[in-house]
């Protein structure tokens, strides 16, 4: 379980990595079109923070509760 986790990690950086590069070009474009974008509802970042977060407890319950004592 510890190996699949690391692996949707970094799957979720390197994806989150990803949308902000396409979401800041994608902004700068409009912006030069003369849009204006205004940043509203949960940043990004946090909603990356919220998502690690809740893997993190997730891992955490099942290492407890699916743990056999020796």
């Amino acid at each position: 379980m510890g190996k699949l986790l690391n692996i949707f990690t970094v799957f979720a950086i390197l994806y989150f990595g990803y949308w902000m590069i396409k979401r800041r070009i994608r902004h700068k474009k409009l912006a030069e079109q003369g849009y204006e974008i205004k940043q509203e509802g949960i940043r990004p970042i946090t909603l990356f923070s919220i998502v690690m977060v809740g893997m993190y407890a997730l891992y955490m319950l099942y290492f407890f509760l699916a743990d056999e004592p020796s």
